[in-house]
């Protein structure tokens, strides 16, 4: 599974986690190139966190507006989310994952916030 996590710059240009109350906080785009049945792994390590506390997806672009998007606790102590796609079904109308087949997201950055420890 084919993917890239780039940290966002905050308002001053800086891309590492910084403090917020008792935990760190830090803004990624993560740009999925293949995506396989089970989701994009996301690790603590990749953000520059130990753990990983908390996480919102904060945007979805346009283009990937049918899909729905879910973030997923990994492991037990906290390391590893999963960035689950769902899409309709157009003939019943239930939600399934996206398959393999429907890898191509169109290389398009999903953006999340994540709330951690270093």
């Amino acid at each position: 599974m084919a993917h890239t996590v780039t940290l966002v710059a905050n308002h001053k240009g800086f891309t590492r986690p910084r403090v917020l109350g008792d935990e760190y906080v830090v803004d990624a785009s993560i740009d999925i190139a293949t995506y396989t049945t089970g989701g994009v792994v996301i690790t603590a390590a990749s953000l520059g966190l130990k753990t990983i506390n908390t996480a919102f997806i904060t945007r979805i672009p346009g283009g990937l507006a049918q899909h729905n998007f879910i973030l997923v606790d990994g492991a037990s102590n906290g390391d590893t989310l999963y960035l689950e796609v769902n899409v309709e079904d157009g003939t019943t109308g239930k939600e399934a994952q996206l398959a393999n087949t429907n890898a191509s997201l169109d290389g398009t950055p999903v953006t999340i916030r994540v709330h951690g420890q270093l």
